[in-house]
């Protein structure tokens, strides 16, 4: 039975990674086609990317409420018409068992409320990195004529913050912050320790003792 119960485990936490990571990175791709930060797009195209974006989530969710037709797990056909998780076979699940196939307690072979969160964060992340390596393979190989003028039109003007993946790619963006950390960061530290420091106990006591 642990050794069900662990397999059942193990199938959850596969197909909700698949789910938060292809919803993920579809969400990202309506965001970024939008807003035009195609340094994270996935084609170089802003309606092609969109309907990817659209797609990727369509399947994400399908994939994961349909699954149990034809993969084996703890919802096999006839198992889960009580709507309980204790006494389930392994198994396919019948299709009018979609609506409570992937109801499984926790203590089961179902996943837990932090189980949950952690694993949506890290498809998330995994999703904004895989983005982000696409974009630039699109930005320096499929259009490198673009990488070279700098997307935003030729404008020497490079733009802070995410806006500067309008016009280049995470890994140039990445190198330029990194230098313009390295030589405002210590600066930005002993500003915000001062201003830490301010309100520190021992300095209200030297300031009210001054007064």
């Amino acid at each position: 039975m642990s050794d069900q119960i662990q397999s059942a485990a193990t199938l959850m936490v596969r197909d909700y990674l698949v789910l938060a990571f292809l919803v993920s990175l579809g969400a990202l791709q309506i965001a970024v086609s939008i807003s035009g930060i195609r340094g994270l797009w996935l084609t170089p195209n802003r309606t092609v990317t969109r309907s990817i974006g659209v797609l990727l989530i369509a399947v994400g969710i399908g994939f994961y409420i349909f699954s149990p037709l034809w993969v084996d797990g703890p919802w096999a056909a006839g198992s889960v018409v009580d709507g309980t998780s204790e006494n389930r076979i392994w198994g396919t699940a019948a299709l009018e068992e979609i609506s409570a196939a992937r109801n499984v307690n926790d203590v089961h072979g179902g996943m837990a409320g932090t189980a949950y969160a952690v694993f949506f964060v890290l498809s998330a992340v995994m999703a904004t990195i895989f983005a982000a390596v696409v974009g630039a393979l699109n930005v320096r190989i499929l259009n490198p004529s673009s990488s070279r003028r700098g997307l935003g039109g030729g404008s020497n003007d490079t733009p802070g913050g995410l806006d500067t993946l309008k016009q280049t790619d995470v890994i140039s963006t990445l190198f330029a912050s990194l230098r313009v950390l390295h030589r405002t960061g210590r600066a930005d530290v002993n500003e915000y320790m001062l201003a830490a420091h301010r309100w520190s106990i021992p300095s209200i006591v030297r300031r009210m003792w001054r007064n």
